[in-house]
């Protein structure tokens, strides 16, 4: 019994050895990646006011009507503000017609600030339709094969070069998880302020542009995740291309950081790439 329990001592010490010898720090370098891209990808097709979401969509829900009562308030002020803006204009003459476009305004503002809260949710089940199009049902398509065990045995120090590897991967896929819980807090962010901000559009003119602003944000937010999702399908194919023609398994190493990081960064920059592609 004493030489079982000796076994079992020494072969538990010489299975966590292999285990920080190098070899399987680079094969879950590989499982690690893969997990959080299919973890990222699956937050992107939820819902941020329904499903596991759906007690957070209440809450912010709960501050939008709060915020509303101010929200009624600016949009008289500022529909004043714009009719006195207009009527004191030397330059102009305030005619019949441009005192029915006031109201029309005045109209269209009143029924956007009603009705922008039960829209956002519609909104949102856009863009995760869209984005399961783009990442499609299965998503072994977008996992990369790496062959650690063949980069173990070609590398003289291993040992250190898989840890430096598997942290490396792990901060990478962090980011991009990272970055894709922030797009959905964003979100929550600026949805209870849209009365406040949509008030400003019933005073037009220059005033307006705050409301403009705001509609292309929350726009910006929710259609990022259409980027988003291309970067990580195109993952795992752009990861596996091999653009260094060697046989040196470090630079090939190398190379997988460095797109890896690349992947990582262009998820993190969606935000400002949606906004200069599309002017949102």
């Amino acid at each position: 019994m004493t030489v079982g329990l000796w076994d079992s001592v020494t072969g538990f010490f010489e299975d966590l050895g292999d285990f920080f010898s190098g070899k399987d720090f680079f094969e879950c370098a590989g499982y690690a990646w893969n997990d959080m891209m299919q973890l990222a990808s699956d937050v992107l097709t939820k819902n941020p006011a329904k499903g596991t979401y759906k007690d957070v969509w209440e809450s912010i829900s709960t501050i939008y009507t709060t915020l509303n009562v101010v929200a009624v308030s600016l949009l008289c002020v500022f529909f004043l503000y714009g009719f006195c803006r207009d009527s004191c204009d030397l330059h102009t003459d305030l005619t019949f017609d441009k005192t029915i476009k006031m109201f029309i305004r005045l109209i269209i503002t009143s029924n956007v600030l009603s009705m922008a809260l039960s829209y956002m949710p519609k909104f949102f089940s856009w863009g995760k339709s869209l984005t399961q199009a783009i990442l499609g049902e299965n998503g072994l398509y977008m996992v990369y094969d790496f062959d650690g065990a063949k980069v173990y045995e070609n590398i003289s120090s291993a040992d250190l070069t898989s840890i430096l590897f598997f942290l490396f991967t792990v901060v990478c896929g962090f980011i991009v998880v990272l970055t894709v819980l922030n797009r959905i807090l964003k979100i929550y962010m600026i949805a209870p302020f849209a009365g406040v901000a949509l008030s400003t559009l019933a005073a037009g003119g220059q005033t307006a542009q705050v409301g403009y602003s705001y509609i292309r944000t929350f726009f910006g937010y929710v259609f990022s995740a259409l980027l988003i999702a291309v970067v990580i399908a195109i993952s795992g194919s752009f990861i596996d291309t091999v653009s260094i023609d060697t046989e040196n398994a470090l630079v090939r190493l190398l190379e997988y950081c460095l797109k890896m990081g690349v992947i990582a960064s262009s998820v993190k920059m969606s935000d400002s790439v949606m906004q200069k592609a599309f002017g949102l």
